[in-house]
């Protein structure tokens, strides 16, 4: 068994016995905002040419523009027009990063020497990360496992302990934390789960990466049906009209594509250099753009196409970024 330091056979949780669906209220609704106001903006971020990029927590498209956002545990970076971007303030340690878009929602822990509580909760940003809204279990849980539609704005959250709202389970909020619903998890087998996925716009449809194969649900997490052969998948994400997802199987790997209506499946070339000592970690599809997807690697390789995976542009080899 690999062995791995960030999503996937890692933070491994036994479920509490599935129960049936309830609905529970959390205790503080009120949204704060933590830092300056959001009027005349301006770009925290600055270039980097020689950081190493290290402990990715998530990628995607924040705010609908053609910028690619990853969460790190020093903060946000951006890949923009072929350029490496740091942010300069607010460099928390960002867990569960979905990008929406209208900006991202996320989870983690605060940097060092920020006034804000530990954990964050559940956060959103609608300004690239300048300032915070907190939604919800703020100073209270820290949410490995989240997932937002990128339209529809529907939270996915797999809590792994009890706290002040909610028991341990599968929950969804149609509200931004303002409501939670349980769901049943019928028909779901794991032992260790990789990543949680949601439709971009059907807010109904989820699906968790998991060691025993992907699990895809058309009735928010109620009850859920084998997608995949039952092998290791590190990871799922959502396009409108279908979704892609990376399987583990003894000495080979692969990336998938699977049409949502039909079900047809085809596989995806990936570079040579990902196999079953460096797998895929992390997926990203642009929004409006299809072919243009960007793979992580375990060992922090960072990849990018723009023609559905027949070549391949090496942008960060094992956290060093290539110019």
């Amino acid at each position: 068994m690999i062995k791995k330091t960030c999503s996937f056979f890692l933070l491994c949780f036994l479920l509490s016995a599935c129960s049936q669906g309830e609905n529970e209220k959390t205790t503080e609704n009120d949204i704060e905002v933590y830092t300056d106001e959001k009027d005349d903006y301006v770009d925290i971020y600055k270039e980097i040419k020689d950081e190493k990029i290290e402990h990715i927590h998530g990628i995607g498209y924040a705010g609908n523009k053609d910028e690619l956002y990853l969460a790190s545990h020093d903060g946000l970076l951006r890949f923009s027009n072929e350029k490496w971007f740091e942010i300069t303030e607010n460099k928390h340690d960002y867990m569960g990063f979905q990008a929406t878009d209208e900006g991202f929602y996320s989870s983690g822990h605060p940097e060092q020497g920020s006034d804000l509580k530990n954990p964050l909760g559940i956060i959103k940003s609608s300004d690239d990360g300048k300032t915070l809204d907190k939604l919800d279990f703020y100073g209270e849980t820290d949410f490995h496992y989240l997932a937002a539609g990128y339209k529809s704005h529907m939270i996915y959250v797999m809590n792994e302990a009890k706290n002040s709202s909610l028991n341990s389970g599968f929950y969804y909020s149609e509200d931004e934390g303002e409501n939670w619903t349980k769901s049943k998890m019928n028909g779901l087998s794991f032992n260790n789960i990789g990543n949680i996925a949601t439709h971009p716009t059907k807010a109904n449809i989820v699906a968790i990466s998991t060691d025993q194969g992907l699990f895809t649900s058309n009735d928010n997490g109620d009850s859920f049906a084998l997608a995949s052969q039952s092998q290791p998948v590190t990871s799922v994400v959502f396009r409108e009209n279908s979704f892609l997802y990376f399987t583990l199987k003894r000495d080979k790997v692969s990336l998938y594509k699977k049409e949502l209506n039909n079900e047809k499946e085809e596989s995806i070339p990936i570079p040579k250099e990902v196999n079953e000592q460096n797998p895929v970690m992390y997926i990203s599809s642009h929004p409006e753009i299809e072919e243009v997807m960007t793979i992580i690697t375990y060992e922090n390789d960072i990849y990018q196409t723009k023609d559905n995976g027949q070549s391949w542009t090496n942008l960060v080899r094992k956290g060093k970024i290539q110019s």
